[in-house]
């Protein structure tokens, strides 16, 4: 059952928004992010409405939103996939303002990306939405290369113009029209709740990559597309390339130490390369199981000391210890 939870305090409406206030509307998606809500809040005085969407949290995050920032509205609904809840936000919280900026717990918007947002809804020409690029901050610093920067993700969008779908672990944006890139990043503390946390909730991603890595080895790949003006599909067609590598986590492993110059990140981006190996066998070893599931017959003794071949294993990806 969905549930609502709104601050006594109303938001002000967008004719009333005063004129310093970026006109945005920030969706902030959260579950158990107490040691996040907090910081993620405090760089968002600058926008004009602020909604956080929560997904059942049991810890302290509906308190402090609730306590500490009056302005802000809270929401409630379950949880099925990235893409999923940030369409339900757009369908269902309401926002003031035609522009959307969504935002997770764990990352900064600071100002000199607030101001690049602010620039870009005062003249967006005829774009339906703008690609982030973001900076993760591990053991206390940027880890620029191992971490391919830049990245981006649509999080920047116009309302009634952009909705989202699933693809692996996170989503894929649809959009009616086209799209502008925002240089200037904001800040991503993935770790933020220790490594311990990050394994356990890519175990889960790791999962769902499975149906993706086999999507993306059958979709078909123009090896010219790697020279694409397009950032997007210069950076869609190489995760194309990756998904048919043979030892492909190695090949991870190489590309980002060695070839992105991950090594030029110190100890924390050798670090950042392990995790990444270490997830990349994840994703091999549980498709490997899924491969295995579809093709492996059981064989058991019969009373007669012969071997009897049974119907295949049915046994779903992601299995394991």
């Amino acid at each position: 059952m969905e549930e609502t939870r709104r601050c006594a305090r109303v938001t002000p409406d967008a004719s009333t928004v005063s004129p310093e206030l970026i006109p945005v509307t920030v969706i902030v998606l959260t579950h158990n992010e107490a040691v996040n809500i907090v910081p993620c809040l405090e760089c968002l005085g600058v926008f004009a409405e602020i909604i956080v969407v929560d997904s059942g949290s049991t810890d302290a995050t509906l308190d402090l939103v609730h306590d500490r920032f009056p302005h802000v509205r809270l929401l409630q609904h379950p949880f099925e996939d990235f893409g999923q809840q940030r369409n339900w936000a757009l369908d269902h919280a309401g926002p003031a303002h035609d522009w959307i900026l969504f935002l997770d717990a764990d990352e900064r918007c600071t100002p000199s990306c607030a101001d690049a947002i602010r620039s870009a809804v005062i003249n967006p020409g005829d774009k339906a939405g703008f690609f982030l690029c973001y900076r993760n901050i591990f053991l206390g610093r940027w880890i620029k290369r191992s971490t391919m920067y830049p990245t981006w993700q649509l999080r920047l969008l116009m309302r009634g113009r952009v909705r989202y779908m699933k693809e692996g672990h996170g989503q894929r944006e649809v959009m009616d029209g086209p799209a502008g890139y925002i240089d200037v990043p904001y800040d991503h503390f993935g770790f933020g709740k220790g490594i311990k946390e990050w394994i356990a909730r890519h175990n889960e991603y790791s999962t769902n990559e499975v149906e993706l890595l086999e999507a993306l080895g059958e979709s078909p790949m123009k090896f010219t597309e790697i020279f694409a003006k397009d950032r997007i599909r210069r950076h869609r067609t190489l995760k194309r390339m990756a998904a048919r590598a043979p030892l492909r986590p190695l090949v991870w492993f190489i590309y980002l130490y060695f070839i992105r110059l991950g090594c030029l990140d110190g100890y924390p981006g050798l670090v950042f390369c392990y995790l990444r190996l270490a997830h990349e066998l994840h994703i091999q070893a549980k498709h490997a199981e899924l491969q295995h599931a579809r093709t492996a017959t059981r064989t058991v003794p019969a009373d007669n000391g012969l071997s009897v071949r049974t119907k295949p294993l049915d046994v779903q990806s992601g299995g394991g210890t």
